[in-house]
């Protein structure tokens, strides 16, 4: 994920960076349009603030605040939350307007301070995934639709999938990294439409094939680069069918020694090639990298089918109409600083964790099937709530303007939630991932540096592999 430095066409100065950033008349239009002020960060720190909210990968065993039975989730016990099993949490086992409060127009404390105590309090999801959709996957985060797969995250409508981040309608593969539509494949990066292949990056519709870097419509293909609707290609030479079975005999790619000499040398031999100077197919109008099947989009990243967008990183099937936000899709539109958000979302403002129809939300943390609600935590299939509290029609919309107006007289509206009261320490987040601090720039700015636990790892006898899969021992499991 990269952010481009252009001239800028109008000031503004970044109250974090202290450089400038641009604000365009495109850009006041749309504020203007879903009611919220221009914003007085740079679109990076933008993207970093909203990423502090986002635990992928990081998993923890911890107990159920409900049910008292032993669970997984991104939240670790000693975080400041009250955390139920997804099953339990999505059920009607509980009262969800139990930690209802009503807000303090008294001065004393901010908005985002007397969110974080009702963060504190709210109980939410062990993990962010959609158990209604979802068969045999609990094992997954930030992800849904999925059937039969395990440690996979940031992904969606996959089956038999393992070890992979950010795959989608994938069947059968393993330690992938962005792929979508691809069958029967291991060690993929960033492919699309790819069959029965492993060792491949930046490659479209190729099957039967190994070690390719940006080829095309390939078919038993190895180590190749740039190449485009090829088939027996061995290392840029053409061969016959017998002559290109042969080569990969003599590699004798069963041996993990053979295999990983042949994976060394190849992505070494593949620096020579030209490479392109974007990574994107059927986009018309865009600026960024990764993107395909878009339009209008500006410095969008990861993505697929945007819309009129902008600030965009890892938006999917379909975005239309929405600015400065992290993993949304699945038709979803007019969203502004949000993050977390999809299977129908519309007109949503700074909000994160809603996996699940959701409709004129402000401010709300893992608040999926709601509608018309601000500043809750922790609510499902609601409507007309305000800081988890039930209000009528009337008195919702009355609320929410006074709100706004403490807001701005405090300097809060328009902001996403701080980074400070994230309930994820810098270095368990998305953002230490895609910009990364260390742990005394982490320190510096005064947010939480998690440090590496010991416990989870392994002290037992260690089992040496045989050098060939046909070699192992059936008792391995045991081992």
């Amino acid at each position: 994920m990269i952010f481009f430095t252009i001239p800028i066409p109008m000031k503004q100065i970044c109250h974090i960076t202290k450089r400038e950033f641009e604000i365009t008349k495109e850009d006041l239009e749309f504020y203007e349009k879903i009611g919220v002020p221009s914003p007085t960060i740079c679109p990076e720190e933008r993207a970093r603030r909203r990423m502090t909210w986002a635990n992928h990968r990081n998993l923890y065993y911890r107990t159920c605040d409900g049910t008292g039975k032993k669970i997984i989730s991104n939240f670790s016990s000693e975080k400041k939350a009250k955390v139920y099993d997804i099953n339990f949490w999505f059920s009607d086992k509980w009262t969800q307007l139990a930690s209802g409060k009503d807000f303090d127009f008294s001065g004393k404390t901010t908005f985002f301070q007397q969110f974080n105590n009702l963060r504190e309090e709210a109980p939410v999801p062990s993990l962010q995934r959609s158990p209604e959709f979802d068969e045999n996957a609990e094992f997954t985060n930030y992800a849904g639709k999925n059937k039969n797969c395990y440690l996979i995250f940031d992904s969606d409508k996959n089956r038999d999938g393992y070890h992979s981040c950010s795959i989608n309608s994938c069947e059968s593969v393993m330690d992938i990294f962005r792929g979508e539509k691809c069958e029967l494949c291991y060690e993929l990066i960033d492919c699309t439409d790819c069959y029965d292949s492993m060792f491949l990056q930046d490659c479209n519709n190729c099957s039967e094939s190994a070690f390719l870097k940006n080829c095309i419509g390939c078919k038993n293909c190895f180590g190749c680069v740039n190449l485009r609707n090829k088939e027996y290609y061995f290392f840029g030479k053409q061969y016959s069918k017998e002559e290109y079975g042969k080569k990969l005999q003599e590699l004798s790619l069963e041996k993990r020694s053979k295999l990983s000499h042949v994976q060394k040398n190849f992505f070494e031999w593949a620096q020579q090639f030209p490479q392109k100077y974007i990574h994107g197919i059927q986009n018309e109008d865009v600026l960024g990298d990764y993107l395909t099947h878009s339009k209008n989009a500006k410095y969008c990243f990861d993505s697929r089918k945007l819309w009129d967008c902008k600030y965009i990183q890892q938006g999917f099937d379909d975005v239309r109409n929405s600015m400065d936000c992290t993993e949304v899709g699945d038709a979803a539109e007019w969203l502004y600083e949000c993050d977390c958000m999809g299977y129908v979302a519309h007109s949503n403002r700074f909000c994160t964790h809603q996996l699940g129809k959701t409709v004129n939300l402000t401010y709300c943390y893992f608040t999926p099937y709601c509608s018309d609600c601000f500043g809750c935590v922790g609510l499902h299939h609601k409507k007309f709530c305000i800081f988890n509290k039930q209000y009528s029609e009337e008195e919702y919309f009355i609320l929410k303007d006074k709100i706004i107006a403490y807001m701005k007289k405090t300097g809060e509206w328009g902001e996403f939630f701080p980074t400070e009261i994230s309930p994820f320490c810098y270095n368990e987040t998305h953002a230490f991932e895609y910009l990364p601090l260390t742990k005394e720039e982490v320190k510096k700015r005064g947010w939480g540096w998690k440090k590496e636990e010991e416990q989870g790892k392994y002290t037992g006898e260690k089992y040496i592999l045989p050098d060939t899969s046909a070699d192992i021992p059936s008792d391995i499991c045991e081992k």
